[in-house]
């Protein structure tokens, strides 16, 4: 695990803005990514989260981390869970 901890701070830009309780949750990071997605994994969710999972451990190099990234901005996009990097509109 020791290659992996090199790319968890690989940054997501633009941060991906999560609808979450109680306010909007930033992934600026693999890292963060990682981390939402195992604690989203929890509450259970279908095969597309568990492969998307899958995708964020598995990151080798900078260009796993872009497709990994991008394959979790495509998820949430279909979930209707993804704001604007904006954050909410006020």
């Amino acid at each position: 695990m020791a290659d992996m901890s090199a790319l968890d701070n690989f940054p997501i830009a633009p941060p991906i803005v999560v609808k979450d309780t109680p306010k909007p949750r930033r992934l600026t990071t693999l890292n963060d990514a990682r981390e939402y997605v195992e604690e989203a994994m929890r509450i259970g969710h279908p095969a597309p989260w568990r492969e998307v999972s899958r995708r964020l451990k598995a990151v080798t190099d900078e260009e796993d981390a872009i497709e990994a990234i991008g394959d979790l901005r495509e998820l949430l996009a279909e979930e209707d869970l993804l704001l604007p990097s904006g954050g909410p509109k006020a």
